[in-house]
């Protein structure tokens, strides 16, 4: 036998190997371990990051638990039947309800527990309706953007322009939490009035004016004006904002603890009917 043929054999030997590997990676990933579903729709998928889902699939995977995303449709959120049959198709040891999906249940008194009578269902949604989920996980936005501010307060320290502060009636305890965590004077806060057609663009000149290059806003009604002409301000929002925001502008965002949220998974029992806290992190880009 040739040497080229003796390396032509070694090489198929070795395809062979990795492809079994693979294969047996496969077969254990697929059909032993658990498997958790996070239930989403349009809108919820487009402002979840995919590198925060793919870092979420990757912890999941290194705790034997297999992740998966399903996407229910618009008309699910128009007929209950719909909704329901869609939720009955899942078959998952544990399932996470996103906002809308759990809104949708409470406010037509689905009880997904005992639709999906073979998983762990857990919802992020206020208190009401808790009885329609085993965990119902209320968002502590607050948490995500007193990190945010005591993270910035350190880093812009020895910087001599402030940091810019823009919201609304609706996140005025959250700017308050914020502004308590700087030095006093170390924040310029912009509060958008009841009729503030020109707030957008008062608020970029004064930024500029001032010298800020960092600005966080938790919350703000017409948040796209302030993007209308090009600003040089980087920006951290809440992660239902930030698709608004340029990329270039995009400094971090706030968003859920879903690494949390599959550590809680784990310990929740079927049937349990429980409220607990969800805080929020901050993601840096």
């Amino acid at each position: 036998m040739g040497k080229k043929h003796k390396k032509g054999l070694t090489a198929i030997l070795i395809i062979i190997a990795v492809v079994i590997v693979l294969g047996a990676a496969a077969a254990v990933y697929f059909l032993a371990f658990d498997s958790m579903t996070i239930v989403s729709d349009s809108a919820f998928s487009q402002i979840v990051p995919q590198k925060t889902v793919t870092r979420l699939r990757l912890r999941c995977a290194l705790k034997g638990i297999r992740l998966s995303v399903t996407r229910l449709t618009d008309d699910c959120f128009y007929s209950e039947a719909a909704f329901e049959a869609r939720l009955g198709r899942i078959r998952s040891d544990y399932v996470l309800l996103g906002p809308l999906s759990a809104a949708y249940a409470v406010k037509n008194y689905i009880d997904v527990s005992d639709l999906l009578k073979s998983s762990i269902v857990l919802a992020i949604h206020d208190s009401e309706g808790s009885h329609l989920f085993d965990c119902t996980l209320v968002s502590d936005v607050i948490s995500g953007w007193e990190k945010v501010a005591s993270e910035l307060s350190l880093e812009t320290s020895t910087m001599s322009q402030n940091v810019g502060l823009v919201y609304d009636s609706d996140s005025k305890n959250i700017a308050e939490a914020i502004i308590s965590c700087f030095p006093v004077g170390r924040v310029t806060s912009f509060e958008k009035p009841e009729s503030g057609r020109l707030f957008a663009s008062s608020s970029i000149e004064e930024m500029n004016r001032q010298g800020i290059v960092i600005a966080l806003c938790p919350s703000v009604d017409s948040f796209s004006d302030f993007f209308k002409s090009e600003n040089s301000i980087s920006w951290i929002t809440d992660y239902r904002l930030a698709l608004t925001v340029p990329d270039k502008n995009l400094y971090g965002i706030v968003i859920p603890d879903f690494y949390w949220v599959l550590e809680k998974a784990l310990s929740v029992e079927k049937g349990s009917r429980i409220i607990t806290e969800l805080e929020y992190i901050y993601e840096k880009k």
